[in-house]
């Protein structure tokens, strides 16, 4: 069984590549085998830099500070958007690079010979 660990809006670091991969992709597969390879790259581009964009803008709000009035000490409450206990906006980079993979070895598998096969 496997479980998908998230807090806040971390969850959306998967969804928003994958839709826009799927998106992009049926979009230039419409128009070729290799655009719909280009489009896995670019809507993986967009979807890593969206969730860079929003991981850094929300995981940087400030926090609620609670004061203990007997002491004096405080206390930074804050909420986090994270996937599997990583901050959101770290994986926009390993999106990217899951999403330029995709699309390479798209690109390679609609062309036998463009990997340097000579059978």
């Amino acid at each position: 069984m496997f479980f998908i660990i998230w807090r806040g809006w971390g969850f959306l670091a998967v969804l928003i590549p994958l839709v826009l991969v799927f998106v992009c992709a049926v979009i230039g597969a419409m128009i070729s085998p290799i655009a719909s390879a280009v489009g896995v790259a670019v809507g993986g581009a967009i979807g890593a830099y969206l969730v860079w964009i929003l991981g850094v803008r929300w995981n940087s709000e400030p926090g609620r500070v609670l004061v203990d009035p007997s002491d004096g000490s405080q206390v930074v409450l804050r909420r986090t958007h994270s996937l599997f206990w990583i901050p959101m906006q770290w994986w926009g980079p390993v999106m990217g690079v899951l999403a330029l993979l995709l699309a390479l070895s798209m690109a390679f598998a609609g062309n036998p010979g463009a990997h340097g096969s000579t059978t």
